[in-house]
């Protein structure tokens, strides 16, 4: 498992720390109020969904999941990190109770989630989380924060492999993304997507995704004469790519073949990369350097690659940047954290009304949110696919214990990875979870592979009883 700590800067001993301030000042109140009192016996329900997709997308990709999981289970308050909140005016007045709470604070709750690379839509749950409120309150902004970006870029590299039908696609954002934090986190998102490898020499450590680097136009630069250079880097690298368009790509393509310097590839980064592509293509052939390859890159997207892969471009691989790392059409990912329900013991007293109160494991008090454009349904929810001939037909988000959907034997997608803060399974590797999402992309209907399809409407549905029940509960 990829530690936390390793997109922490100041390692996991500062990761409690990692949170929006309103989480612990709510935590405060709850500590003081009847959840914290009786906080071992009441659970709150929270589960993360998006509302809406990021521009253009059609599908969401699932991913920051295993780094989501690995805090949950090793974020604890320091001495130091105490002494701070204490030493904030806000919390001059806070009992030292709640100090001593934070100060033995570990996440005690369970999480049902979907596995990572898993192909979701709209207002699907990707994690759910049920624990005392004040520890399912602290770890939101951390688990928003992971999944959100993770998510996000994971769905951008799906789009672009897409586009390339087949041709690989090296993630080569890190000088772009936001932060080494987020260019780590870029590259891993990225091969779940489909990526064949990064540029980020750190993921290739930490992670084992496939290295891959050419050369910068500095590097020719730096000789008295372009071919010098190809010659100095071919004799140490024979296997590398020389990078031909510091001055002019087709003279450098001439010039490789003049000084016969046998590469295994070249690499254009600017201009016309079709045009160049036919002409470089034809000068390598035509000198018996056939199997020399080609890679192009330079402000590349996933409409670009498409127009270039139907044109029958002679490239063999994609490096793709600044549209990845960041998700440059749309760089932000919209997923909210929300309360939708609250478990009782079985044995408390309770006034909600019976047509809507459950007593599988306990008592359960829905929660819904009402305002505009921000509803919520309430209830620990799962999502059940329909699967016909080998293509998603149509998704049920039912409540938790709802066992047959309409009659159909249904695909669940959320597992349990947590009982009681403690992990139930090994978490895969970061191939396996590549090789999923690419069977998950394979159930995709086929126009939601079209990159200019966007839905007005998903294969999304809520059960019957879980509309019954939304239109029955009224908030008070």
């Amino acid at each position: 498992m990829l530690l936390a700590s390793d997109y922490v800067d100041n390692g996991v001993a500062d990761i409690a720390l990692s949170t929006d301030f309103y989480e612990l000042t709510m935590a405060a109140a709850y500590h003081r109020s009847d959840f914290e009192t009786k906080r071992r016996k009441k659970k709150a329900i929270f589960e993360m969904f998006v509302r809406k997709l990021p521009r253009n997308r059609s599908y969401l990709v699932a991913a920051g999941l295993e780094q989501a999981i690995y805090f949950l289970t090793k974020m604890r308050f320091k001495d130091k990190h105490i002494s701070y909140i204490k030493s904030l005016k806000i919390f001059k007045d806070v009992d030292q109770n709640f100090f001593q709470y934070l100060k033995r604070f570990k996440f005690t709750g369970t999480v049902w989630a979907v596995p990572e690379g898993s192909i979701l839509f709209p207002n699907e749950p990707i994690i759910r989380i049920e624990a005392p409120i004040i520890e399912a309150q602290i770890v939101e902004t951390y688990i928003l924060s992971m999944i959100n970006f993770q998510s996000l870029i994971a769905t951008k590299a799906s789009r672009i492999v897409a586009a390339a039908k087949g041709k690989p696609i090296i993630e080569f954002g890190s000088r772009r993304a936001h932060g080494p934090q987020a260019a780590l986190l870029a590259a891993r998102a990225s091969y779940i997507g489909g990526c064949m490898g990064t540029s980020n020499t750190l993921a290739g450590y930490k992670l084992g995704i496939p290295l891959f680097g050419t050369m910068a136009h500095s590097f020719v630069m730096s000789f008295d004469k372009e071919e010098e250079a190809f010659k100095e880097f071919n004799s140490l690298f024979p296997s590398g790519y020389l990078l031909v368009d510091t001055y002019d790509s087709l003279a450098a393509i001439k010039k490789i073949i003049d000084a016969r310097i046998h590469t295994s590839g070249i690499r254009l980064d600017s201009g016309d990369p079709y045009y160049l592509s036919v002409e470089v293509r034809r000068l390598l052939n035509y000198a018996g350097h056939s199997n020399t390859r080609i890679m192009a890159s330079g402000d590349l997207n996933e409409y670009l690659i498409r127009d270039l892969v139907n044109r029958d471009a002679p490239i063999d691989f994609f490096g793709v940047g600044t549209e990845l790392s960041t998700s440059r059409d749309d760089p932000a990912m919209n997923g909210v954290y929300k309360l939708v329900a609250i478990r009782l013991p079985a044995s408390s007293p309770s006034n909600c009304k019976k047509k809507y109160n459950d007593n599988l494991n306990g008592k359960v008090l829905y929660k819904i949110k009402t305002s505009p454009g921000k509803k919520t349904y309430p209830g620990a929810k799962q999502i059940h696919r329909i699967i016909e001939n080998n293509i998603i037909k149509e998704d049920v988000i039912a409540l938790e214990d709802e066992k047959k959907i309409s009659g159909h034997m249904c695909v669940p997608l959320l597992r349990k990875f947590l009982d009681n803060g403690k992990i139930l399974c090994k978490m895969p590797s970061i191939d396996e979870i590549q090789r999923y999402h690419c069977q998950q992309v394979n159930l995709l209907p086929p126009k939601f592979k079209d990159l200019d399809f966007v839905p007005e409407v998903f294969p999304v549905i809520y059960s019957e009883k879980l509309e019954a029940m939304m239109r029955q509960i009224k908030p008070e």
